[in-house]
């Protein structure tokens, strides 16, 4: 990977330099000077503890941290990320505090709210069990009667949307992602819902092995991760705007895959745990 950065730790400075025809050539003369109104640096919040895409302990803050910063280096905008709560850093970028957050799935909670990005990535989740547990299931309706465990500042997602908001499923509400891990060790979750990157990393981290917890054998759903802006505040469109323009060059120009691989390469030298089973 090309110009690593060093790890995030409290925040990560940067400085650096559907419209058509008429429309776009005007959107885009204009941006310089709507970008120029945004603060500098312009600040953006993540959360922790969600590797490969947002943790303290990887380069540069995570794959997520790495691919925001250089797009806004792509815009010659200086850029600081700040790391918080999920939840908190949340409702910091609702109420204005910070231009935009990510990584975020869409939720319509959330739609109300933000303008979303592209996606920046896409990526499956999974239930996950303890290995000991004796729930079979082979799709999402399956899992009515148990207790779902994800942490502040999570979308339960729309597979799981009707069966949450019905009760038919029980969610259990911690402030962190390790603690729903040990919350199915003790029995006081089923499973949890996450993408197999970031329950490989929770392990990991935990010296937990793989093993001490199964995938349940389908996809509860494939969603996409994006930047996301407060609809609130002036800039927030040209934002999007913009950051779409750097994601769609990328993918033209053969550079986004390359990007995300040599990344991945780094944290995980011997084997793409997309390459892995769940």
């Amino acid at each position: 990977m090309s110009n690593t950065r060093s790890s995030v730790k409290t925040h990560l400075s940067v400085r650096k330099g559907s419209t058509s025809g008429l429309g776009l050539a005007l959107l885009f003369a204009a941006a310089p000077l709507l970008l120029a109104e945004l603060p500098s640096p312009v600040r953006l919040v993540t959360g922790d503890d969600y590797a490969p895409f947002s943790d303290q302990n990887l380069p540069d803050g995570g794959l997520a941290t790495h691919l925001v910063v250089y797009l806004f280096e792509q815009m010659d905008l200086p850029v600081r990320v700040d790391v918080t709560g999920w939840a908190e850093g949340y409702q910091a970028a609702h109420s204005g505090e910070f231009a935009g957050t990510f990584p975020y799935i869409q939720s319509t909670e959330r739609q109300a709210d933000f303008l979303y990005s592209d996606p920046m990535f896409s990526v499956s989740s999974f239930a996950y069990v303890d290995q000991s547990s004796s729930v079979r299931a082979s799709s999402p309706e399956d899992l009515a009667g148990l207790t779902l465990c994800l942490p502040e500042g999570f979308a339960h997602g729309p597979a799981l949307e009707g069966l949450v908001q019905s009760g038919a499923i029980k969610r259990v509400t911690p402030t962190d992602m390790p603690s729903c891990f040990a919350m199915l060790q003790t029995g006081e979750a089923d499973f949890v819902k996450i993408n197999r990157y970031v329950a490989r990393e929770l392990l990991r981290n935990a010296g937990v092995p793989h093993s001490a917890i199964r995938a349940l054998p389908f996809s509860v759903e494939t969603l996409s991760m994006h930047f996301i802006a407060p609809r609130s505040q002036a800039g927030s469109q040209v934002l999007i705007d913009q950051i779409n323009h750097e994601l769609v060059r990328m993918h033209q120009n053969g550079e986004f895959t390359p990007f995300i691989d040599d990344y991945l390469s780094i944290i995980y030298p011997r084997q793409d745990p997309s390459k892995e089973a769940p």
